[in-house]
């Protein structure tokens, strides 16, 4: 291998192993380790593959300052820090990259039995004796995560050319030429983790989907540079030009954390055609640079459970009752009323009943409506996103090109997200259209709120256009946008949709779709437990994928290495939702770098992924 090749993946690892400390998770004294996640280095996937890398993250879990191993074989202490698995009745070491306070890297063995594990930190030979330094886990077979530029696990991936270059925005990929994915996690290997493997054998029953097209694989193994970091050589498909390709990587039968490629026929800088973020926002977002949002809804999609919502209803109530209604209060009464529980409600109301019954009947029916969200309404949010987690907030592999899907980034693990400010806007703005005419208050700095009231009433918005405009304020100045109500995409075939088979692909048809105007098809499944997802000693979080394609067609089948990645539920938990892309009409506002005006209707129905 030429010294080439290594500076290269010399620069690889570092982008591997160069996860931010969370400043939050820091102690002050040195009480014994605690962690608190095991996630796959490259993905933060909470399943880990044998043989592959993964990332601890907690407090006291080694020094103040980070110690990086630079040599092979790699040690199972280092600074004093020392990670142990058991499995079964049997322990294994080991082999340790680097340790800090709030974060960890090592190796999983390769000889580790898939199944629920634990994981044991200790620091200068010290463990809690209430045993927090322990948690639990799962091993698997196979579970690949793709290394990202933003080492957040999401966003442009690494991908690079056969003479090592990266490939970017302004270098992206051609159809028919050989690029390589780095990741970890592919498998076990029959010789040590902790050095460089003496052979190079290729992973079988390996798939790299790209923009929804399946790619010719030419090798799929561990890489000559690093110990447990894997690469995958493969011929990039027909696909249409973009700078936000989706990439989804299929191990063993089990897909990889979703990422982006950009591509063009001429292979230089990319263009994307349909809505998608602009690479000149994502570039600055990705460099650590402060990016100024701004998200107008309309629909029933905006009047959510948000926390202008919340204290809309906290507010309302209050002044009802003529008493204190806090907003964890109104929260639940919100959730207990859209999941019509009528003994949640009852639980809920429990302590304002007796002024709750005082009330006339048309303020309480209106009330009603209000907790019910059967109404439409607007929501405006104004925020400054800044750390590079905002690449993860907004990264161009959660937006999937027309024809193509991803699978969404789970939760993250703590100090991985980004920073946001609320930006003022005014003190209120003008909404005008088929519904009628609204002020939206600020009722935090940032966010505005309107509800339009019983008259009209959902499901869906009149059609038409609708303007919104503001005076300006501290941050943001004066401006005026547009957007107009089309048809509204309503899921056509449900009773087919009961129950999901995830090993099969699955087709949505709709109606109320415009051609030429983009429609997002998503997917939800929720944590399989309330305690958090742990079910038999194995992890079962939530889920969630979205699909992009011309509201025209009215059909779209969604491929099963994507319907693989949900969680199995039962009783119809799963959630399957369209709506009107959100980024289908970006307008332009003084002093804000991105700014889009979304209707928010959308269509669902409860299913059952089997």
């Amino acid at each position: 291998m030429s010294d080439r090749t290594i500076h290269l993946f010399s620069f690889i690892r570092f982008l591997c192993l160069a996860t931010l400390v969370p400043s939050g998770l820091r102690a002050q004294a040195s009480p014994p380790p605690v962690p608190g996640s095991v996630n796959n280095s490259a993905s933060y996937g909470t399943t880990i593959a044998q043989g592959s890398l993964f990332v601890v993250f907690g407090y006291s879990l080694g020094p103040a300052k980070l110690v990086q191993i630079s040599s092979y074989p790699l040690p199972t202490v280092v600074a004093g820090t020392t990670v142990t698995v058991k499995s079964g009745s049997t322990t294994f070491n080991c082999p340790m990259v680097y340790t800090s306070d709030g974060q960890v890297a090592a190796i999983l063995p390769s000889t580790t039995p898939a199944g629920p594990a634990t994981l044991t930190v200790a620091y200068n030979g010290r463990t809690d004796p209430g045993g927090y330094s322990t948690i639990q886990f799962t091993v698997a077979k196979s579970s690949f995560g793709v290394y990202t530029t933003s080492s957040r696990g999401v966003g442009p991936g690494i991908f690079t050319a056969l003479d090592n270059s990266l490939k970017t925005f302004a270098a992206s990929a051609k159809p028919g030429e050989v690029v390589t994915v780095w990741g970890t996690g592919l498998g076990a290997i029959s010789g040590p983790d902790s050095v460089v493997p003496a052979t190079f054998p290729s992973f079988p029953n390996v798939q790299v989907w790209v923009g929804g097209q399946s790619a010719q694989i030419i090798y799929a193994g561990r890489s000559g540079c690093c110990a447990a970091v894997d690469q995958i050589a493969f011929v990039v498909p027909p696909v249409a030009d973009g700078c936000n390709v989706p990439v989804t990587v299929v191990s063993g039968g089990v897909s990889s954390n979703t990422v982006a490629l950009p591509v063009s026929a001429a292979g230089e800088t990319c263009s994307d055609s349909g809505p998608s973020l602009p690479a000149s926002v994502l570039t600055k977002a990705l460099a650590g640079q402060p990016v100024k949002v701004a998200a107008i809804a309309i629909g029933p999609a905006a009047v959510g459970n948000s926390a202008a919502l919340r204290q809309t209803v906290a507010h309302r109530l209050s002044t009802a009752l003529h008493t204190r209604v806090s907003e964890a209060d109104a929260d639940r009464l919100m959730r207990a009323y859209a999941a019509r529980n009528t003994r949640a409600i009852r639980t809920a109301m429990i302590k304002y009943a007796s002024r709750w019954k005082a009330l006339d009947g048309r303020t309480k029916t209106d009330i009603i409506v209000q907790l019910g969200q059967t109404q439409e309404g607007a929501a405006a949010l104004f925020g400054s996103f800044s750390k590079e987690g905002l690449g993860t907030a907004i990264g161009s592999a959660q937006i999937p090109v027309a024809g193509a899907c991803v699978f969404l980034a789970p939760n993250y693990p703590s100090g991985l997200g980004s920073a946001s400010v609320g930006l003022d806007a005014g003190l209120s703005l003008l909404l005008t259209g088929a519904a009628g005419s609204f002020t939206m208050k600020q009722t935090v700095k940032g966010q505005y709120h309107v509800l339009f009231g019983p008259s009209p009433a959902g499901p869906t918005i009149p059609t038409g256009a609708y303007t919104i405009s503001g005076s300006g304020g501290k941050d943001v100045g004066g401006f005026s946008g547009t957007i107009t109500v089309g048809g509204h995409p309503a899921i056509a075939n449900k009773s087919s949709l009961a129950t999901v088979d995830r090993t099969q692909p699955l087709t949505v048809t709709w109606t109320g779709g415009v051609a030429g105007k983009y429609v997002l098809i998503g997917g939800h499944t929720p944590n399989a437990h309330p305690n958090g997802g742990y079910v038999n000693g194995g992890y079962v979080p939530q889920a969630n994928f979205a699909c992009v394609e011309d509201g025209g067609k009215g059909t779209f089948t969604i491929p099963n290495y994507i319907l693989s990645s949900m969680s199995a539920t039962a009783n119809a938990k799963g959630v399957l939702v369209i709506s009107p892309h959100p980024l289908s009409n970006q307008i332009a506002i003084p002093g804000i770098d991105l700014a889009y005006f979304m209707d928010g209707s959308s269509d669902s129905v409860n299913v059952t992924f089997k």
